[in-house]
């Protein structure tokens, strides 16, 4: 079942590192960083665009594994591989401009049954990932607020 909201909580922990909590509480907190071409930034942790692309292959390596799980094709793994590149704006910003995902399901034997059934999953489970398909759809309705506080 799909959690209709989720909440995350970001805390700057050093220049340009910052700490991301769930609200699950036995879930580990996630670090960022910048990269040292950054400045402040020290390379130690993935950055935005990273987990971004991470969260991306998630989402359709676990919509992938889901189709194959409920059409009876259990993989023995699955292997996914994202890249992404990063380019220039027309104002000079620094953009993600393409991501390009590879998954492999793995078995030990192929026969037509899993051929047949694979293929139907393949065009089926993009439109089940609601990471991906919100991006390429640009579903999102991405909301800002900035405020200034007295630290405590």
């Amino acid at each position: 079942m799909v959690e209709p909201k989720f909440e995350i909580k970001m805390t700057r922990v050093d220049e340009m590192q910052f700490k991301a909590e769930f609200d699950v509480e036995s879930w580990e907190p996630i670090f960022f960083d910048e990269p040292e071409s950054v400045p402040g930034g020290k390379g130690e942790f993935p950055n935005a665009s990273r987990y971004l692309a991470a969260a991306i292959l998630n989402c359709l390596s676990a919509s992938l594994n889901f189709c194959l799980m409920k059409s009876r094709i259990p993989a023995d793994g699955i292997v996914s591989q994202i890249t992404g590149t990063i380019a220039r704006n027309e104002n000079g910003r620094w953009r993600i401009v393409k991501l390009d995902a590879k998954l492999k399901a793995l078995y030990s034997q192929i026969d037509d049954t899993i051929m047949k059934k694979f293929e139907r999953c393949k065009d089926l489970f993009f439109d089940f990932c609601i990471v991906s398909a919100s991006i390429k759809e640009g579903t999102i309705d991405l909301n800002v607020e900035t405020e200034i506080a007295k630290a405590s």
